[in-house]
């Protein structure tokens, strides 16, 4: 009898261990401002009060969900589960795993939030080692030989020996692909970096874009009225929130406006350098013609956009230069023009939007008023056209990140040029 028992609670422990091994761990939860999902698929609960969103990733196809839930739907990869205002728990159900229960706090109605579940790492019977898999972007998918292991990074990849095909995606950038390497009993590290959305190649020519996510921030220059204020066009200070969109890593180079339009107008000539010399219209005709080639869908930058990405969403002193209140460290100066991206970047990771060239807005030049706004494009008419950011030639006043430069759209200098714009 005591052997029997013996076998029986051998028995349960295996079996206790199996299922903890089986269970599902919530790596993240956080209320995504940025996301407006909850708002432009929105979902009402009887009482007609809008609901909140959660989007969960979880890489299994026969999950579902109980709580003061509304709807539930797999969508874009993951499921997105609407919640009544004020829920503030979850349980998720499968076939393969244990139930898993989350509490939360009270999350709010027309609001998305993110789940991120990784599941645990399937059992392999054979030489192993792992390789963790980092990247710039936390909140990526991480598809191992096409399948969802996790949802953030880092990960750790354990698994056969050998070489496997690793895939991350996130909403906002290009997806990437890359190989690892798993070597029998050793630990490794392999990071993968992904570009924004719209970050392209044509004929060997790069261009990369940097996703700048949406919020709000002063828009304008504190500075007392004198000539380092445009005649007073830097004021008042006023809010303003933006959606999501992507900008320039760096200006446009000379080499991708050549491939694109088959010549190149630069007097400080380079392929690396900027382009310059080109007005506001060419700059419309260069976008058009880059779009139709790669079916894309670019365009200049709003000038609220480009002060907000100059400014790296607003955490820049409001008068200092891109990246840095040393002007040396950021912006290039001198009797030309140089190559892109050799200067330290912002902390968005931008490049030269102090100095270098200055860049073209989509935007007519316009007063100021306080009135707060909402992704503003500038006035529907006008004379001259906004440029940004001072060029290699301009006085330090004029490096500003809230300097208001302008020309008319049919003038051209070897001190201006563009970046590219997107949106999300």
């Amino acid at each position: 009898m005591s052997r029997y028992f013996a076998y029986i609670i051998t028995l349960l422990l295996f079996i206790g261990q199996s299922l903890s091994a089986q269970e599902l761990t919530v790596k993240e939860f956080r209320l995504d401002d940025s996301d407006i999902s909850a708002v432009k698929f929105q979902v009402k609960d009887l009482g007609g009060d809008p609901c909140a969103l959660v989007k969960v990733g979880l890489a299994v196809a026969d999950a579902t969900f109980e709580g003061d839930i509304v709807k539930s739907e797999f969508k874009n990869g993951e499921y997105w589960v609407y919640l009544i205002g004020g829920a503030n728990w979850l349980n998720i159900k499968t076939k393969k795993y244990l139930p898993l229960r989350y509490e939360f706090d009270a999350v709010n109605p027309n609001s998305t939030y993110i789940m991120q579940i990784e599941r645990p790492l399937v059992a392999y019977d054979g030489p192993t080692g792992i390789v963790t898999i980092t990247s710039n972007v936390p909140n990526a998918d991480v598809y191992v030989d096409g399948e969802k292991m996790s949802s953030v990074t880092p990960y750790s990849y354990k698994g056969p020996e050998g070489k496997h095909t690793v895939e991350l995606k996130a909403a906002g950038y290009n997806d990437e692909r890359a190989m690892i390497d798993v070597e029998l009993n050793k630990k490794l590290k392999q990071h993968i970096p992904m570009r924004a959305a719209g970050s392209f190649s044509v004929n060997g020519i790069s261009y990369e874009m940097i996703k700048v996510p949406a919020g709000s921030f002063y828009m304008g220059s504190t500075a007392k009225n004198d000539k380092r204020t445009t005649f007073n066009y830097e004021q008042p200070v006023h809010e303003v929130t933006l959606r999501g969109y992507s900008i320039g890593k760096t200006e446009v180079t000379q080499a991708l406006w050549e491939e694109i339009m088959g010549s190149n107008p630069s007097i400080n000539k380079g392929p690396n350098f900027p382009v310059e010399n080109v007005t506001w219209k060419d700059c419309q005709e260069f976008i058009q013609k880059l779009n139709e080639r790669c079916g894309t869908s670019f365009r200049l930058p709003t000038e609220a956009e480009w002060e907000y990405a100059a400014r790296s969403r607003g955490t820049d002193p409001c008068d200092e230069f891109s990246g840095s209140s040393q002007l040396a460290k950021v912006a290039h100066v001198g009797v030309c023009t140089n190559y892109v991206g050799m200067k330290q970047p912002n902390a968005l990771g931008i490049y030269d939007m102090s100095g270098n060239v200055a860049e073209w807005c989509s935007d007519w030049l316009g007063k100021y008023t306080a009135v707060k706004e909402n992704n503003p494009t500038g006035p529907k008419m006008g004379v001259r056209k906004i440029i940004r950011g001072g060029s290699y030639k301009d006085e330090e006043s004029s490096l500003r990140n809230a300097y208001r430069g302008h020309e008319k759209p049919g003038d051209s200098s070897s001190t201006i040029g563009l970046r590219l714009a997107q949106d999300l």
